[in-house]
């Protein structure tokens, strides 16, 4: 598990920008060439081709934006979305995967830092972590 030093807060991300200036994580980022599998509400375990690690990802839609977060280190020393999260919002838009809504709650928050291995104020939010491991295995 990994603690992030950046803000606690989940973050809107510009998916825009990125596509209008066809950074490196968007053009990286090919659905089609990705292994994506969803767990959780939130979460979701991407990789990429030629990639060899699984990195955990976290995507939700409030009030029509996404927002998200990832555990790769291009999410936590660069400005704007990875490449993994990249690949998530072109598998949305092309109908691959669906993407939840979320509230902005304080539980939504804590189950989009756990999808991605985060600590949250030091501590476990073990009832967001077993519901997301109980809605895996009823999945299966």
């Amino acid at each position: 598990m990994s603690t992030f030093p950046q803000s606690t807060d989940v973050e809107p991300l510009d998916f825009l920008t990125e596509r209008d200036d066809q950074t490196g994580s968007w053009t990286r980022a090919h659905p089609d060439d990705a292994l994506i599998e969803p767990f959780g509400r939130f979460g979701y375990k991407v990789t990429l081709r030629g990639g060899d690690d699984v990195h955990y990802c976290a995507l939700g839609l409030e009030d029509g934006e996404y927002t998200g977060r990832c555990d790769c280190k291009g999410w936590q020393y660069h400005d704007g979305p990875c490449a993994h999260l990249c690949t998530l919002r072109k598998a949305h838009f092309l109908g691959q995967i669906d993407v939840t809504e979320t509230d902005g709650s304080l539980e939504d928050e804590h189950e989009m830092h756990h999808a991605t291995g985060e600590h949250f104020d030091g501590e476990r939010f073990d009832t967001v972590v077993e519901k997301a491991q109980a809605q895996e295995v009823a999945r299966r």
